[in-house]
Order: structure tokens, then C-alpha cells, then sequence
């Protein structure tokens, strides 16, 4: 049946569902009086007729929140918040453009069942509406009507496994770019409002223009974060690795970089093992600690093989001041823990303390470890009789006559040390090796 009137051709396809086939006139017209009293009830939601105004949206609310966000990520749930209260929307969440999103993106309090299963169920691992991108950086918006038609929809496991059961059926996605990063705010709407007009969807561009500006300033202060975590580590002498949300090495420190060489290195933003056993471990420890926005602090070590020499352990772990922003670059960070670094961090403490040699140093540090002398020469491969003599030349230094004595000067030293090192470094001290 066609209609003449465009009011009318409006409703042609609620007719065609509601009346399940009947061409009975008065069934048709009463299906439509009654959805044209919906829509005028609804306001906002609905469609509007001849005359009839879209209503104002304080789009500058939106983005004062978003700037607000980007100085205090805990405030971003309240700047999606300002999102779906101006759009007349059930909800709305921050998405990266490229998928593999992780759970600690921002959404308001409305999408949080939703957003849940949208992670716990693997959901975001097949999300149709990806499918939209290239119009959303042709147009800087996107719709479900750029993905696939209303009636397909009907039948889509995304839309009636995942959406339908809770409430949801129609989004608008906004482009927001900054540099190299790409995000969509993705503005969703329930069963029982409209999808976005064309009118509403040309409104939503000018927020393409002013809010990758917070984004920008958002992943700069997480860039500093980062980096500041990475400077804490160093301080203690411990090596660490930031990487983003995909696991992927951003960044190491210096003590790090000094670990990381022969049989371990970092090649294609990884932690590679010469064991690939033990580079699937860790890759597998990072995957699981970033899908877990609940986890906090340095998960189990991953045990990094050396030939000849005692493996290195890999902590895996997520800081709160980084994971609460998640515009950040590092999401996690790998704690790498050398059980032979202790010994040569004594070592150039001594050193420092006593002005000692490079030799006599080594050699303080093994023998205040609780090695006998022909044991730690053992261990330096240097000869007995080399080693009598820099014990001579520690002596002498230290102001000490027996191995005794010496320990318990050196112990003395490092104890002291040790305690500056965890006062400076704080909570971001590294577990015992």
C-alpha cells in the first residue's frame, strides 16, 4: 500500500509490522494515530512533523565536561553523562576507533550491565558497528544504517544476543582524532526511543572539532604519568617497561634496557625470551592482567630464561594512577626483577661508601652475602691469591682486620641504603627477588 502523504509514508513500515499484513483502512489508520500520539508525547525521541522544532542541545555543556575529564579522569563518567542527557539518550561510552578496546573505558552508570557483558562475553571482539568506520572518517559520524539495514538488524546476534536483552538498539558514533589516536563516542539510544535524524546527526559534528582537544590533553598528562612511574623504578635500580593497551612495549628505563640484551630483548613492542615458552607466558599474563580492570598492583612472576645465568622475573602490573586514565599511552607495566642485580647494586654502594675498586667491590658484596672468600673468587673467576689481595686492599679501606668485621660494616652500609631507597622510591618499590 502507498502513501501519498509524507506524514504518512513516515509510518508505512510500522503499519506493515504492526498490523502483521492486514490492508484493513482503519487498522492502518489506527496504527498510525496511535504512534503519532507516541511521538508527540516523547518529544526529544521521536521525529518531528511540519512545524514542529528539534529542541536545543547545549553541546558547550559537553564539551566544558570533556575538558574537565581530561584534567580528572574520574570525572569522565560525568562528562558522558552531559552527553546523553543533551542527545536524549539512554547512555553513552568512549571507544577506541581501532577495537580491542579494554574494560576500563569510560561509559555512564546507565551502559554499565551492557558494558559489562560487552567485555566479559567477547563482544567487543565482534562488534558489527566497527563495520561503520569508514563513514565515520568520511563524515565524522556514523549510525547502524551505515552497517547493515533495519530489517537485517531484526536478525543479527549483535543487535538481538547483545543489544536487545539490555534495552539498547540504536547509536551514533562521533569521531573524535587526535593525532595518531582515534576514538568514537558512541551515543546509544534504547528499544523504545528513535534512531538519531539526519538533523540530530549534523548537530553532532561540531563535537568532531572541539573535543580532541581533551583527548589530546587526557593522553599528554597520561604520557607524563608514565614516564614518572618509569623515572620511580629507576630510582630504586629497577628495571621496568610501560606498554600500552594491546601489551605492546611504549617504553624502557635505563635499568631495563641494561637487562634486556643477549637472551632477552625487546623486538616488535615485545618482550622476547630466547624460551618462546616463556615469551608466550608473559604475553599471556599481560593479555589476561589488562582484561581485568579489577587488578591492581604486580601480578605473579613470569620466569625469563638465561643461558648460564639465573633467570630474570617478569611482574606484570597495572598502576592505578595509570589505568584510571584510559586515554593514557601505558596501561601496564613489566617489573623486571635480576636476582643477580642485588649483588652489584652492593657493589657500587660499597664502592661509593669506601672508595673501592670495581674488583673490590664485587668481591665486598659476595663476602658480606655470606660467601667464603675461595667461594666468591669461585664465583668472580678471578684466582685465590687475586682475591687475598683485593681482600687486603678492603681491609685497609674499611678500617677493618677480619672477614667478620667487614661483614658486619658492609651489612651496616647497605642497611642504611636500602632504607633510603625505599623511602624515596615508595609505593612503587619492587617486590624482594
Amino acid at each position: 500500500m502507498r502513501f501519498k502523504s509524507k506524514r504518512l509514508r513516515e509510518f508505512t513500515p510500522v503499519v506493515t509490522e504492526k498490523t502483521h499484513g492486514r490492508s484493513s483502512v482503519e487498522d492502518i489508520l489506527r496504527v498510525v494515530v496511535i504512534r503519532a500520539f507516541d511521538h508527540s508525547r516523547r518529544g526529544p525521541s521521536g521525529r518531528f512533523g511540519v512545524g514542529e522544532q528539534m529542541p536545543t542541545w547545549d553541546l558547550g555543556r559537553v564539551e566544558v565536561a570533556f575538558a574537565e575529564a581530561a584534567v580528572d579522569p574520574a570525572l569522565w563518567p560525568k562528562a558522558l553523562d552531559a552527553v546523553a542527557e543533551e542527545t536524549q539518550a539512554f547512555g553513552a561510552i568512549l571507544l577506541p576507533a581501532c577495537g580491542n578496546a579494554l574494560p576500563n573505558v569510560p561509559y555512564t552508570p546507565s551502559l554499565a550491565p551492557s558494558a559489562d557483558a560487552y567485555f566479559r562475553q567477547g563482544w567487543y571482539l565482534k562488534d558489527e558497528r566497527y563495520r561503520g568506520m569508514q563513514a565515520l572518517l568520511k563524515n565524522g559520524v556514523t549510525d547502524d544504517f551505515d552497517v547493515m539495514s533495519n530489517e537485517l538488524m531484526r536478525r543479527h546476534p549483535y543487535y538481538e544476543e547483545f543489544l536487545a536483552p539490555h534495552g539498547l538498539r540504536w547509536y551514533v558514533g562521533v569521531r573524535v582524532s587526535c593525532a595518531e589516536d582515534l576514538w568514537v563516542l558512541s551515543i546509544q539510544r534504547s528499544t523504545h526511543q528513535d534512531p538519531f535524524s539526519p538533523e540530530e546527526k549534523r548537530r553532532l559534528i561540531r563535537l568532531t572539532y572541539s573535543l580532541p582537544s581533551s583527548i589530546a590533553i587526557a593522553r599528554a598528562l597520561g604520557t607524563a604519568v608514565g614516564t614518572s612511574a618509569l623515572d620511580a623504578f629507576e630510582l630504586s635500580q629497577t628495571g621496568a617497561v610501560l606498554v600500552n593497551a594491546h601489551g605492546r612495549v611504549i617504553r624502557a628505563n635505563r635499568s631495563a634496557e641494561l637487562m634486556l640484551c643477549g637472551d632477552l630483548r625487546i623486538s616488535g613492542g615485545r618482550v622476547i625470551a630466547a624460551n618462546a615458552a616463556a615469551t608466550a607466558a608473559l604475553d599471556r599474563a599481560l593479555h589476561d592482567l589488562l582484561l581485568r580492570p579489577d587488578r591492581r598492583g604486580l601480578a605473579s612472576p613470569v620466569k625469563l630464561p638465561r643461558a648460564g645465568r639465573h633467570p630474570v622475573l617478569a611482574y606484570p602490573g597495572r598502576l592505578p594512577a595509570l589505568t584510571v586514565n584510559s586515554m593514557s599511552p601505558g596501561q601496564a607495566v613489566v617489573v623486571l626483577i635480576d636476582p643477580e642485580s642485588k649483588s652489584l647494586a652492593n657493589a657500587t654502594a660499597l664502592q661509593h661508601a669506601f672508595e673501592l675498586t670495581d674488583a673490590e667491590s664485587r668481591l665486598a658484596a659476595m663476602l658480606q652475602s655470606g660467601c667464603s672468600l675461595d667461594n666468591a673468587c669461585d664465583r668472580l673467576h678471578i684466582a685465590k691469591h687475586t682475591g687475598r689481595n683485593h681482600l687486603k686492599g678492603i681491609f685497609a679501606k674499611t678500617d677493618t682486620h677480619r672477614q667478620a668485621e667487614l661483614v658486619l660494616v658492609c651489612r651496616s652500609i647497605l642497611s642504611s641504603h636500602d632504607a633510603l631507597q625505599q623511602t624515596v622510591a615508595g609505593p612503587l618499590a619492587p617486590p624482594p627477588a
